[in-house]
């Protein structure tokens, strides 16, 4: 039997449902733009690990929202990677994963030159592993960089959403003890 979902966790559910629907409009195959793939793949999984902390933090939108803030202990990516694989509601291999993923975003992000070809980044691209455990099929041999990195980053998401409902039945509580 499932939870009803109201209040806050009813609009995060919307709003992550519309975000993904908007996602799915950005981030299509047939785009040549190496950089909006991905500051955009690497930014909505950003996204989605904060809705998995807001389904299992308790329902304290002030203390919780500041931590999510910049410059505060959740405000980036990287914090959000930590805190939810460290919390258990991510394993190792998403983890490692989406650390490939954020470096691969920064480095378009600060790069002016980045590439899917360059060395290093084509390097990162194949290191993804999520997508292999899933797709037990070897890819295309025509497969580039950037093909990696959009089935990695679409099979993360779809795990990820998964993990926004788990952590939701995991829920903290906040204790008033006396």
């Amino acid at each position: 039997m499932g939870t009803v979902l109201e209040g806050k966790a009813a609009e995060r559910y919307f709003d992550l449902n519309d975000a993904l629907r908007e996602f799915h409009n950005l981030f299509v195959y047939e785009s040549k733009d190496g950089r909006t793939i991905a500051v955009l793949g690497g930014t909505f999984l950003e996204m989605i690990l904060e809705h998995i902390l807001y389904a299992f933090f308790p329902e304290d939108d002030k203390e919780v929202g500041e931590m999510m803030q910049f410059n505060q202990s959740l405000g980036n990516f990287s914090n959000k990677i930590k805190m939810c694989y460290c919390l258990g509601l991510i394993d190792k291999i998403i983890k490692d994963d989406l650390n490939l993923v954020r470096k691969i975003r920064n480095e378009f992000a600060h790069d002016l030159y980045a590439s899917f070809e360059s060395d290093k980044i084509k390097n990162w691209c194949l290191q993804l592993k999520w997508h292999k455990i899933l797709v037990t099929q070897h890819p295309p041999l025509d497969a580039t960089p950037k093909d990696y990195f959009q089935v990695g980053v679409n099979s993360l998401i779809m795990h990820l959403n998964g993990c926004v409902s788990l952590a939701r039945g995991e829920k903290r509580s906040i204790k008033n003890n006396f």
